[in-house]
């Protein structure tokens, strides 16, 4: 439809102008002049034939001058059809002159001071006369305009103006009725909340978490082994498979592969070490709400995220464990992610399907598991990789872009690859821009809000329809995975109340024909990685993969090279860990050291978990991930920390040599075995090197330096901890040690000896001098 060349404006009466003028009069003011912001706060998205239309508008003044009273327009153009995407672009951009002759409603607005904001409704009713004569449906420029009533002392006046879109549904139109278009809207529940309990991690270092989990364990399992069920049963049955923990290792030189237990096990084992915040459990109950007024949301969740939930939760499909960046991901890298502390087998779709069974509760309920698309676009290696780890179906949240100029088309591509054919979901690009909470551009003033977004998007996909209004298309919209579920809830009202648009579930997308497959798709898809490429974020991994390696190394190193091994608490009795533990009874918790089993390696595989964890939750694809990282290195250095030099008072000497006690603690429920090393900053103040010591399960114990003194002064003795293999660890202590050295031992006696001799020397010669005659 092309543009009236002559337009009636019902607001002045002066009958007809020509389209640029009115263009003029609306919307060409000059915006250098302008000294007010206007932000929509809501509007009505979809127009019917009863709705009307009411917008909500912030005003904000941006001068530094009292506005003074002023009038909110809104405008539009009842005629116009937007010909092109990059037409409706330039429109939200604030570029366009297109015209808005149809005056729908005017509010008075009070004065704004300088820097305030005054929120202002203005509403047409469903009988406004501009507004009832809208004979045809799809997306209308709406332009909302401000300007005062007066001109300032500045001798100009105050000016503001947002252009955004009114879509008219077909509702109570004479149109032809064309078929709806197939949307599925999908909201990922996965969270970036994740966070170290601390109290519970103090209870895991020192052994109170395996003991009330022990004692839990020994209640309930009487109780509930009759009542069983045998899907519970096979359930038990094959997360024993995966890890007895009598099996269990922590060698390194061994296989971690086969000792790890399911992630949604050890979340148990551990009462959650690893927990969601506070803001992110308070997002679980915004997201319940969410999908209980909305059932026609889907939902794609991580297995480990769902297991939190405090009630049930729906769930469409699951994707990987922890929503593990696989898109990231690469063949090359995975030495490097397996010293991390993430395997393969962590993030397949095998273990995926597992544990959103357990997450859920229903062994029988087997759900399709999807590959969410990480930081990067996917590639052929990466999609070739979720493949290989029995993946059928990976998504792309924003779409691809190398096909971003064609017309809206179904969501699918069926690509080949080394590993065999997977289908890819790949999200509308500008509707999921929006539904995320972008604009769709930087220029797009409006698009700021959330309501503009709304707006915006219900245009949009009108505009889509317009199109191609009977070609059988399927698209996929994605959310954010930290949504606002609010803007959510508000654009999903506004879905459902668009005639040109039908929700369907994902399975209905997966059935649709592919848009492309082939060498077509692999092709779109090479272009997209080229295209998608960043290397900020894959330095930023290495440094995160670095980390995480430190830090499970140390923990390795902990069960290697200091946990005492059962020949060294031999020979040294007051290190075991036994039931006649003297010390365990004067603290009292002789009951729990009885429980507590003999073999350390249950304890320190908990500890490892954690940390593997928080690991795959650092590798995620959710933003802001990478600063557990830090949390891993914070659990490692409270398991190292766990084994210190207690601070010891000064030593004064006053002898050659002399005695330097240092005292121990150890508070794992384990003995360790460590060295002790001594170095003075004196030549003339010495203390032999190293001291070997066994530590006792949440005890202390004392070693004893000898030092040397060749003569008076003062030094000081730095004390560390050393493991078995000789590397350094913890905090080191420092010991001010004084000399008075007095005359003793063998030089003492050297000079009373020297004394004695002399003095017999001198009766000697007393008694056998010749006495002059006169004497």
């Amino acid at each position: 439809m092309g543009l009236p060349q002559t337009h009636a404006n019902p607001a002045s009466g002066d009958g007809v102008y020509p389209a640029a003028d009115a263009h003029k009069s609306a919307s060409g003011r000059n915006r250098d002049q302008s000294g007010i912001k206007l932000t929509l706060r809501s509007s009505t998205a979809v127009v019917s034939k009863t709705s009307g239309y009411t917008v909500k508008v912030a005003i904000t003044n941006t001068s530094d001058q009292a506005s003074g009273a002023g009038t909110l327009s809104v405008d539009t153009n009842a005629l116009y059809t937007f010909s092109s995407r990059i037409d409706m672009q330039d429109w939200a951009d604030g570029g366009s002159h297109i015209p808005t002759p149809n005056h729908l409603v005017s509010q008075h607005v009070d004065s704004i001071q300088p820097g305030q904001s005054l929120e202002v409704t203005a509403s047409a009713a469903a009988d406004q006369e501009q507004l009832a004569a809208m004979n045809t449906w799809g997306p209308k420029p709406l332009l909302l305009t401000y300007s005062n009533d007066k001109a300032t002392d500045s001798g100009k006046p105050l000016l503001g103006e947002a252009t955004t879109f009114l879509t008219r549904s077909s509702d109570g139109l004479t149109t032809a009725q064309t078929p709806p278009m197939s949307i599925s809207m999908l909201l990922p529940l996965a969270s970036t909340g994740w966070s170290l309990d601390q109290d519970k991690v103090k209870q895991l270092m020192t052994g109170q978490q395996n003991n009330k989990q022990s004692s839990k364990s020994e209640k309930e399992s009487t109780e509930n082994h009759s009542q069983q069920t045998p899907s519970a049963s096979a359930s038990n049955s094959q997360s024993a498979s995966r890890c007895q923990p009598t099996q269990c290792t922590v060698d390194s030189q061994q296989d971690n592969s086969q000792s790890k237990n399911s992630r949604a096990e050890i979340a148990t084992q551990t009462q959650k070490v690893v927990n969601l915040s506070q803001s992110a459990i308070k997002q679980q109950e915004h997201q319940i709400q969410l999908l209980e007024h909305h059932n026609k949301l889907n939902t794609l969740a991580d297995p480990l995220y769902v297991g939190y939930f405090n009630s049930h939760v729906r769930v469409d499909a699951g994707m990987q464990p922890g929503a593990f960046d696989m898109s990231t991901y690469s063949n090359q890298d995975a030495a490097h992610y397996n010293s991390a502390g993430v395997e393969d087998e962590d993030w397949n779709a095998q273990t995926a399907s597992h544990e959103l069974q357990d997450s859920l509760g229903d062994n029988t309920d087997t759900k399709p598991v999807y590959a969410l698309q990480g930081h990067t676009s996917w590639s052929l290696d990466s999609l070739t990789q979720a493949r290989k780890q029995g993946y059928t179906t990976a998504v792309a949240p924003l779409g691809l872009d190398a096909d971003s100029g064609t017309s809206a088309h179904t969501s699918k591509y069926t690509v080949p690859t080394d590993a065999g054919e997977i289908t890819v979901l790949s999200a509308q690009q500008e509707l999921s821009t929006l539904a995320q909470g972008e604009p769709t551009s930087a220029k797009a003033a409006s698009e700021q809000s959330t309501a503009g977004q709304v707006a915006r998007f219900m245009a949009q996909s009108a505009f889509y329809q317009m199109e191609q209004p009977y070609a059988e298309r399927a698209l996929l919209v994605c959310f954010g995975n930290n949504q606002d579920t609010g803007a959510a809830s508000m654009l999903m009202d506004a879905v459902e109340a668009a005639s040109w648009l039908q929700l369907d579930n994902l399975d209905t997308l997966a059935k649709a024909q592919p848009y492309a497959k082939g060498d077509q798709a692999r092709e779109l898809i090479a272009q997209e990685s080229k295209n998608g490429s960043d290397k900020s974020k894959a330095g930023s991994l290495d440094g995160t993969l670095d980390s995480l390696t430190a830090s499970r190394k140390d923990i390795e190193r902990f069960g290697t090279a200091m946990l005492a091994k059962p020949k060294q608490t031999n020979s040294s009795p007051s290190a075991s860990s036994g039931k006649s533990d003297a010390q365990a009874l004067a603290r009292q918790d002789a009951t729990d050291t009885a429980r507590r089993s003999d073999d350390p390696r249950e304890w320190l595989q908990s500890v490892t978990q954690v940390h593997d964890t928080l690991a795959l939750h650092a590798l995620s694809c959710a933003d802001k991930a990478g600063g557990l990282a830090d949390a891993a290195r914070t659990l490692a250095d409270q398991l190292l920390n766990g084994v210190q030099i207690k601070p010891s008072e000064s030593v004064t000497i006053v002898s050659e040599t002399a005695k330097m006690p240092v005292t121990l603690s150890n508070s794992h429920p384990y003995p360790v075995a460590v060295r002790v090393s001594s170095k003075t900053d004196s030549m003339e103040i010495v203390t032999t090197r190293t001291a070997y010591a066994v530590i006792p399960a949440n005890s202390e114990t004392q070693v004893t330096f000898t030092i040397r003194v060749a003569t008076a002064g003062q030094a000081d003795a730095e004390i560390a901890l050393v493991d078995q293999d000789g590397v350094p660890f913890g905090q080191t202590r420092s010991t001010h040690i004084t000399s008075n050295l007095r005359l003793s031992d063998m030089s003492g006696l050297l000079i009373v000896v020297l004394a004695l001799l002399f003095g017999a020397l001198g009766l000697w010669r007393q008694f056998t001098r010749k006495k002059d005659p006169d004497e």
